[in-house]
């Protein structure tokens, strides 16, 4: 009669006790914000902000990922520019903190009010660093790769844009 009630008794506490298993698509999604940097003075982007949403699945073993980006950008005057990506992540997979490079495929759209919008494309490549805390905030600097427009000096027109953000999942 023990063993049965022994049984029993482990029996409803494993059931009571079970959890779902959440770990079927490590899909993460969230904010983030963002500064472009090092731009010459005649694309008119130097310092400005952006804020954007990020979707990024991150196996939790394995060392690659894959990451989706947009980011719309609030540049000084009546113009908008806004930039989407899609991008591989190769990473360290460790608990806490996880270094990473990313690099993949970005498009660009800018314009004014009563000017047509230009769309372009072009690599970007980068390094970031993920703090996983139940959340993850991640730190990342990225280089885009863009064509010289029409009518701009032969400057370095190559923006680094500094990220940052928080991802739930």
């Amino acid at each position: 009669m023990r063993r049965l009630l022994l049984t029993l008794t482990v029996a409803v506490a494993s059931v009571a006790l079970a959890q779902p298993a959440s770990a079927q698509l490590p899909i993460k999604y969230g904010v983030q914000a963002a500064m472009q940097t090092s731009v010459a003075e005649a694309t008119g982007l130097d310092g400005t902000f952006g804020l954007g949403a990020r979707v990024a699945l991150q196996p939790p073993v394995l060392p690659i990922g894959l990451v989706g980006q947009g980011v719309y950008y609030f540049p000084d005057g009546d113009g908008t520019y806004i930039t989407y990506s899609l991008a591989g992540q190769l990473r360290l997979p460790l608990p806490m903190v996880s270094p990473y490079v990313i690099g993949g495929w970005q498009w660009r759209r800018a314009g004014a009010d009563g000017v047509e919008s230009v769309t372009e494309n072009g690599p970007m490549v980068g390094v970031g660093v993920q703090l996983n805390l139940g959340l993850s905030l991640f730190l990342e600097g990225t280089m885009e790769f863009n064509d010289i427009p029409e009518g701009v000096p032969d400057y370095d027109n190559d923006p680094i844009v500094i990220k940052g953000g928080i991802l739930l999942g």
